[in-house]
């Protein structure tokens, strides 16, 4: 069974090496610019989540950065005390009315 496995794998790995050598694929990230500079950090979304993240217990004492990613989508980023923080952060942001998608950058610092 093991066996099997690995031959698939390889298969996969030997197919994607193929189509990516195809492409002309030359290593470059395919994205160059941030796109976090692309929309306004004070825009009306990111100042409601963390309005809702100073309103929750478990995030209101957490240095939480919010950023606006688009129209729908907000960066959360920074330093956190525990795993915990990291998905109730993650969790009320993704409540917060307009927001469709969190990009959850966190980080637990210990």
């Amino acid at each position: 069974m093991r066996k099997c496995v690995k031959l698939q794998v390889s298969a996969v790995m030997v197919g994607c090496a193929l189509v990516l050598g195809s492409c002309g694929f030359d290593g470059r990230p395919l994205i160059t610019e941030d796109i976090v500079t692309t929309v306004d950090d004070n825009a009306e979304l990111s100042v409601r989540v963390k309005q809702a993240l100073k309103r929750a217990p478990q995030t209101a004492v957490s240095n939480i950065m919010v950023t606006s990613v688009s129209e729908d989508s907000v960066k959360l980023s920074g330093y956190v005390t525990d795993e915990a923080t990291v998905y109730e952060a993650e969790r009320v942001a993704g409540q917060v009315p307009g927001v469709r998608f969190v990009v959850n950058s966190l980080t637990v610092f210990r």
